[in-house]
């Protein structure tokens, strides 16, 4: 029991240190911005930190946490948590000002909308797991908020990769990265993409900590 409590006290002080040190750089990057030099170079510099941030930091804390319908846990590892609140959570923890809440409670389609900044959407119906992993393939490497019938999670394309990120309903098996080929989960009638790092509008909201409506 000791045991346990030491690890919960030392998991809970590294993530408060990773989202000290993010919140540090993007501070760094804001400055830089406002200060009229290289905006599009700052830009260009903060979708891939926000990218990085997330796949190497964020997430990394989450694996292994577990999922149950209600799980809505702010603490990696500790309590369950559900797909919606995985994403809206994880976004707020890299830097995004946005209310996790009502984020999570959106349909896949109106979480996309929210994510997307009032930049385009896509839809997609009625393909393959293969069809859905070659449409990546073709985008640029990055991360994006994929909506399903009843799920949500990220894709992260790598090179010749295409992974699923998310807090896997299945077994309860929780936060999770799977190829989308492996993934059991990913098969849905509907999904809805919005781009995250090549999201400009998206990205300046980050920037310069303006709010993400999701009213």
């Amino acid at each position: 029991m000791k045991f346990i409590l030491i690890y919960l006290v030392v998991a809970i002080s590294s993530y408060t240190i990773c989202k000290s040190n993010i919140e540090k750089g993007r501070n760094e990057l804001k400055i830089t911005y406002n200060s009229g030099t290289n905006t599009s170079e700052v830009l260009n510099k903060s979708r891939k930190q926000v990218t990085q941030y997330l796949v190497e930091d964020i997430f990394n804390h989450w694996y292994t946490t577990k999922w149950s319908f209600e799980g809505h846990t702010e603490i990696p590892k500790q309590g369950t948590i559900a797909c919606g609140y995985f994403v809206s959570t994880t976004l707020r923890d890299v830097g995004f000002k946005i209310n996790r809440f009502k984020l999570a409670q959106k349909s896949p389609e109106e979480e996309a909308k929210s994510i997307a900044c009032g930049t385009t959407i896509e839809k997609l119906q009625n393909i393959s797991k293969q069809e859905l992993k070659n449409h990546f393939l073709k985008k640029q490497d990055g991360l994006y908020f994929i909506g399903l019938d009843f799920h949500v999670g990220y894709i992260y394309k790598d090179k010749s990769e295409v992974y699923f990120i998310h807090s896997n309903y299945l077994d309860n098996k929780g936060v999770m990265k799977e190829t989308v080929e492996s993934s059991k989960a990913i098969m849905s009638t509907n999904y809805y993409i919005a781009n995250i790092t090549y999201n400009d509008v998206l990205i300046k909201k980050w920037l310069l900590n303006e709010i993400i409506a999701t009213n």
